[in-house]
């Protein structure tokens, strides 16, 4: 018999939410075999399909950075989602099997609802994962079994995919990825749409009031798409069927977008395998009346799409018909983290074509539209430690060029809008750990910060999950009252302090055993590495320090 070896691996990101060009046809993307972190974004097989963006539809920044104008609730709020890894491997350490299942939390304060709501959402996901997971590794070892040469390899993922968080609105979607060594793999999304300050999950008609009407535009653009032959005969009825929740084998699956609400059909539903999940959008804009006004997003022309490889994304940018499409070429050795980056794009009828070295695995990547019609690719790229940067291109001169690299990356984060955005990054004060700043898109493209303060990520609900920094002396604090104000105190020694903010250069917030928050003044020590509280070396304030090599 094979013996069972299991590993468990667990990953962090923040999350903060196509006519084809000569040469930019998708490709098979081969699973790694060495990991269990394989995404099903780079592992699925898929022909290529078209994707048109709707038309209206300085470096990471210092303290001076300019906010931009505020658009009340419906600024965007940040998230948080852990990956949990799991799977099989024989004894050559080759996998059977592979899982992921991904779990989203709201950061900051407040939102209680919400938050309750989504872990109620996580723990049903987790559970529905689980059952088919197991289900499924039972299959992937007795197939290796019976075809010992073949090295089938089974993947069974639960992605979380962010779609709009903001104060009005949390609509996501839960990408469920199967791979059991067909022709092709299986991927479909569950969607869900949340009112942000109830918690309530959204049916359809909480957001739509013309129900008549939404249905017939919908209906509509599917009859353009079926005159050019991208339909299944008879679709209509399964159409029929899913709108009035008459279908025995699936439920209609929509999403509130910044821009409007969209109807999704999963591949096979109404149309062949090759044309992908097919996306009805139905836009805000001069469809005000058909909505419910309090879910509706921001009237801005911006925009964000999140764009695949060697898919060819269509647009707009001023009075300028364009696309653009990206490739890479894949290393020849699993150690080289070297890529060849090939960015093509067309406007009016005039190609070119840009290309370089990239050091890194490439990640998400979106194409951001600002109000003004600039338009830039945000490509982010990871390599040793999970070390992220992200590369950013101008797509606005008579060439593409490289606008400029950033530390602060999306890390699995949704670009909702280029008005305001979360990013993440490695900070190491008084520990190491990931933390975010909210950002806009700068006059030169790059990501221009609206603070200098990094705020950690959290993924506990509790202080029991959280590893504690522990004082091993009496240390000066600014307490900070619920009432805005502030009391210099001393806390002995054996207090407990959680990390919550820093500026990275004079101070770490942290929060007490009791809920009370702090502030603990730090000042960079003279040998170019860690920090000293009141004079002394962080060290010997604390029984342990967490920081990464």
């Amino acid at each position: 018999d094979l013996e069972k070896k299991s590993m468990r691996k667990y990953g962090l990101y923040l999350l903060i939410a196509v006519g084809l060009l000569a040469g930019c046809q998708k490709k098979y993307t081969a699973m790694d075999t060495t990991t269990a972190q394989t995404s099903a974004e780079e592992t699925k097989t898929t022909e290529s399909a078209k994707v048109t963006v709707p038309e209206e539809s300085k470096t990471s920044g210092e303290t001076d950075a300019k906010e931009p104008e505020s658009t009340g609730k419906l600024d965007p709020i940040p998230i948080a989602v852990t990956g949990e890894y799991d799977g099989e491997w024989d004894d050559s350490q080759t996998p059977i099997i592979t899982s992921r299942c991904d779990r989203v939390f709201v950061q900051g304060d407040g939102y209680e609802a919400l938050k309750s709501a989504l872990s109620a959402k996580n723990d049903e996901m987790a559970a529905a994962h689980k059952k088919e997971y197991e289900e499924y590794k039972v299959e992937a070892i007795d197939m290796r079994k019976e075809f010992t040469d073949a090295k089938f390899t089974y993947a069974c993922n639960y992605e979380f995919q962010p779609i709009r968080f903001d104060g009005a609105v949390a609509s996501m979607s839960w990408l469920k990825y199967y791979d059991m060594g067909g022709a092709h793999p299986t991927a479909y999304n569950d969607y869900y749409n949340f009112d942000t300050q109830t918690g309530k999950q959204l049916e359809l008609s909480d957001m739509v009031k013309d129900m008549d009407g939404f249905r017939s535009y919908v209906k509509e653009e599917l009859a353009g798409r079926a005159a050019d032959g991208e339909l299944f005969d008879g679709y209509e009825d399964t159409v029929d069927t899913l709108f009035d929740g008459t279908n025995a084998d699936s439920s209609l699956e929509w999403a509130i977008t910044e821009n409007g609400v969209s109807v999704y059909f999963a591949p096979y539903e109404i149309g062949p395998y090759a044309a992908g999940e097919i996306e009805i959008a139905v836009p805000f804009k001069d469809h005000e009346l058909m909505f419910e006004e309090a879910y509706m997003g921001a009237s801005t022309d911006g925009w964000a799409k999140k764009v695949d490889p060697w898919d060819t994304v269509t647009y707009r940018s001023g009075d300028v018909d364009a696309s653009v499409c990206y490739t890479y070429e894949e290393p020849e050795t699993e150690d080289d983290f070297t890529r060849k980056l090939t960015i093509e794009r067309e406007q009016n009828g005039k190609k070119d074509t840009f290309t370089e070295e990239v050091y890194g695995k490439i990640g998400d990547t979106w194409l951001v539209m600002t109000d003004d019609e600039r338009s830039y690719l945000y490509m982010e790229l990871s390599s040793e430690n999970d070390w992220k940067t992200m590369e950013v291109y101008d797509l606005n001169g008579e060439k593409v060029a490289k606008a400029g690299s950033s530390t602060d990356s999306v890390n699995g984060a949704p670009i909702q809008t280029p008005d305001a955005f979360y990013l993440t990054r490695r900070i190491d004060a008084l520990g190491t750990y990931s933390a975010y700043r909210k950002f806009h898109v700068g006059a030169d493209g790059m990501p221009e910060a609206d603070g200098n303060v990094y705020t950690k990520i959290r993924t506990a609900d509790s202080h029991e999950d959280e590893m504690p920094l522990v004082s091993t002396r009496a240390l000066p604090v600014t307490l900070f009252g619920a009432d805005g104000s502030e009391t210099e105190a001393t806390m002995p020694v054996g207090t407990k302090f959680y990390v919550r903010a820093t500026d990275e250069e004079t101070f770490v917030d942290m929060e007490l055993e009791d809920g009370r928050k702090c502030r603990i003044a730090v000042r960079q020590s003279g040998d170019g590495w860690g920090f000293l509280i009141d004079g002394v070396s962080e060290e010997e304030c604390f029984e342990f320090v967490p920081y990464a090599g």
